[in-house]
């Protein structure tokens, strides 16, 4: 991986865990699901981006996670990706502590399939070298019949975001 891929990820994860890591009480339950989200993402991977193209008509509809009743559909949509159901109880209640600051580095999305939250998505952005870089990371989808297309439908859509702020654009999956 390249220094700066593995920044990137280092930044987000460490942006990701201090939402528990920070907090004065927190409770084992998001301890849990901290651990169980860091496992899950040292198996994946991430790759420079270099040519994005055009979205095609998407079946979702967009919204940046802004207010903590977002927070919670992504956190309940992101935590399908877990088969167990303790598992996603510690997801849930991990990614619930999310709480977002006007500068912060990191935007989620929330995409919505037939006015339903069924796609999240994250864009990480960081400066390095004078030099806008972003992240795209945490795509997942409900395990629904179309969930392959709209977990695409979600990944075009970030790259196209990131593209536009950034000048490198790495994909983490």
């Amino acid at each position: 991986m390249q220094p700066i891929t593995e920044k990137l990820i280092t930044l987000k994860n460490a942006w990701m865990a201090s939402h528990v890591t920070d907090a004065e009480f927190p409770t084992p339950l998001s301890e849990k699901g901290l651990h169980l989200y860091q496992l899950a993402h040292s198996e994946l991977s991430a790759e420079i981006i270099d040519s994005i193209t055009s979205p095609n008509e998407s079946s979702l509809t967009f919204y940046p996670v802004d207010c903590h009743p977002l927070t919670i559909r992504y956190a309940l949509v992101y935590s399908s990706y877990w088969q167990q159901e303790k598992q996603q109880q510690a997801i849930v209640e991990y990614l619930t502590q999310i709480m977002f600051e006007a500068d912060a580095n990191a935007q989620l999305y929330v995409g919505f399939y037939n006015s339903k939250p069924a796609a999240t998505g994250m864009i990480y952005t960081d400066i390095n070298d004078d030099e806008k870089v972003s992240l795209v990371s945490d795509i997942h989808a409900l395990p629904l019949p179309n969930q392959t297309q709209l977990m695409q439908d979600m990944e075009q859509y970030l790259l196209n975001v990131a593209q536009q702020i950034s000048t490198t654009v790495i994909l983490q999956k």
